[in-house]
C-alpha cells in the first residue's frame, strides 16, 4: 500500500486528519535531522581534510606515526649548530603545533563519527516509520523504536532487517513479517497494509489487548 492510500483510509476514520498531521509531521522531523546530521558531516570531513594538507599529511594516513616522524626531524634540526635556546624554543613552538593538531584530528574524527552515527539513526526511524504506517500499526512512532534494534545500516547505507534467526532481508518484509506475528500493534478497524492482519474493533481491538494481557 502507498503513502497516498494509507492517508486516504486514515481519513475515513475518527481523527483521520490528525493521525495524517502527526504522521508527516513525525516523517518531515526525521527527514531533517537526518540532513542536518549529514551536512554537518561533511563540513566535519572537509575541515578534517584542510588540516591534513596543511601539515603534509595524506587522508588515511598514520597521524601517530606521522607525528612520531616529526619528532625525529625535530630531534635532528636540534643538532643543526643554533643556539640552545632559539632551538630549544622552535622545538617547543613545534612540538605545541602539533600537539594541538593531533587533538583536533582526534576530536574531528570523534565528531564525524557522531555525526554519521546520528544522521544513519534517523535514516532508519524514518523508514521504520513509513513501512509501518502502510502497515497499519497503531502507533507507527512508537513501534519504530521497537523494531529499531532489528534495523541495520550495510556498507552502502541500504538499510535490511536482522530476524531472530540472524538472517538478513529486506526492511519492507521484515516490518511486515514483525506486524503479522505482533498483532496486537497493528490497529484493528484500518484499511489493512503489507503487515495488517484484519478486522476487529471496540474491545476486541488486538493492540489493547496486548497490552491487557
Amino acid at each position: 500500500m502507498e503513502m497516498k492510500q494509507v492517508y486516504e483510509a486514515l481519513e475515513k476514520v475518527e481523527n483521520g486528519a490528525d493521525l495524517i498531521a502527526d504522521i508527516k509531521g513525525e516523517i518531515n522531523t526525521l527527514n531533517n535531522e537526518a540532513k542536518k546530521h549529514r551536512t554537518a558531516g561533511e563540513q566535519s570531513a572537509t575541515k578534517l581534510k584542510s588540516i591534513l594538507e596543511a601539515i603534509g599529511l595524506a587522508d588515511g594516513d598514520d597521524v601517530v606515526d606521522k607525528a612520531k616522524g616529526l619528532k625525529t626531524t625535530l630531534d635532528q634540526f636540534a643538532q643543526g649548530g643554533k643556539k640552545p635556546d632559539e632551538v630549544a624554543k622552535q622545538i617547543a613552538d613545534l612540538t605545541a603545533q602539533v600537539g594541538k593538531v593531533t587533538k583536533q584530528l582526534a576530536d574531528m574524527t570523534e565528531t564525524a563519527k557522531a555525526e554519521k552515527t546520528k544522521r544513519l539513526d534517523g535514516m532508519k526511524m524514518a523508514k521504520a516509520v513509513e513501512l509501518l504506517t502502510k502497515g497499519n500499526a497503531a502507533s507507527p512512532q512508537n513501534m519504530a523504536k521497537l523494531l529499531e534494534g532489528s534495523i541495520v545500516v550495510k556498507d552502502d547505507e541500504s538499510l535490511a532487517y536482522t530476524g531472530t534467526d540472524g538472517k538478513e532481508i529486506s526492511l519492507e518484509d521484515g516490518v511486515n513479517g514483525w506486524l503479522k506475528e505482533n498483532s496486537w500493534a497493528v490497529k484493528a478497524n484500518g484499511a489493512g497494509g503489507g503487515g495488517s492482519n484484519g478486522g476487529g474493533s471496540g474491545t476486541d481491538d488486538p493492540f489493547l489487548s496486548g497490552f491487557n494481557s
